[in-house]
């Protein structure tokens, strides 16, 4: 119960911020487009940040394994995400952008700073683990999916920012390679600004969408429910029948790090995805602002049964 209240209290937080950037947009101080500007900084430069400050700790046997648990455990839930997708796509005719709606979380943006806010930074480095699992996903499958090609973009995997931040930061954290304090801190200030920027530039984007008028829409909260309460559900079920939690000593944390991430809303980036390959943008903006404005219930709730069931 404590992690929800801290949880909540951190989501009530995000939304404070996402309603800044909605007032910016709303009175005229700025456009939605300029939100582009701030998405940039976030992707080449706070984000990277954030990454390699979180492997900035001590190497241990222990973190190493706590590593790699977290790791498997995310390509497994991605392995089991794309069986799931691709049953509604048979069955129900999801579309490509409703598929990369239920598949594809925002752990990029919220789940470092809601992991450290709950558990402290030391369990940053494991939120790494899922989060680098799912860029190889986006830049593959999704991709893919999206673009309705048969091709893999290798070269964007590779020379995508945070990918390469990744590997830096496992090569500072396996080379036991600790930054001067002059670039270190600097690192870290510049990685503390992810949650309020990415929180202010979906603030922007929700002041330019057609929420109004997208009220009567049911398919939004159809995938708004698949994403938040269905699909979560269906993964605390998976974890506790498994028991996966039992391989290593601190599984229970890190099982819930991964879930953390595996139940925030859709991830931004596939709104940005969908623009470059000439989807449907207003419609995956939508499903994005709308699971962003339904976890501040669905989260908290999510991680009580968690706690229940297995914590």
């Amino acid at each position: 119960m404590q992690i929800s209240i801290i949880l909540l209290g951190k989501l009530i937080n995000f939304f404070i911020m996402i309603l800044l950037g909605f007032i910016l947009v709303n009175k005229n101080i700025l456009k939605s487009s300029d939100s582009r500007i701030l998405s940039i900084i976030v992707v080449y430069l706070v984000m990277p940040c954030a990454i390699i400050g979180s492997f900035e700790i001590d190497f241990t046997k222990e973190k190493l394994q706590g590593l790699l648990f977290s790791a498997v455990i995310a390509v497994i839930i991605h392995v089991l995400l794309l069986i799931f997708i691709n049953i509604g796509r048979k069955f129900w005719h999801w579309t490509p952008v409703e598929c990369a709606t239920v598949m594809y979380s925002n752990s990029g943006n919220m789940i470092i700073p809601l992991v450290s806010a709950i558990l402290g930074s030391d369990y940053v480095l494991y939120s790494c683990a899922f989060m680098s699992v799912q860029l190889i996903f986006l830049w593959t499958h999704c991709s893919t999916m999206l673009s309705e090609k048969p091709h893999l973009e290798w070269k964007k995997i590779i020379s995508n920012i945070n990918v390469l931040a990744i590997i830096a930061g496992l090569l500072l954290f396996f080379c036991k390679i600790k930054l001067p304090a002059v670039i270190l801190a600097p690192i870290n200030d510049i990685g503390n600004m992810l949650a309020p920027l990415s929180m202010i530039v979906t603030g922007m984007l929700m002041a330019d969408s057609p929420i109004l008028a997208s009220l009567k829409n049911a398919k939004l909260y159809l995938f708004s429910a698949i994403r938040l309460v269905i699909w979560p559900t269906i993964l605390l079920l998976i974890m506790c029948v498994s028991h996966v939690y039992e391989f290593i000593p601190d599984g229970r944390t890190l099982l819930l790090i991964v879930y953390l991430a595996s139940i925030t809303p859709s991830a931004s980036t596939i709104t940005q995805m969908v623009q470059v390959y000439n989807k449907d943008a207003t419609y995956s903006s939508l499903l994005n602002v709308f699971t962003t404005l339904f976890c501040i219930i669905t989260m908290p709730l999510a991680v009580i049964l968690f706690s229940w069931l297995i914590l």
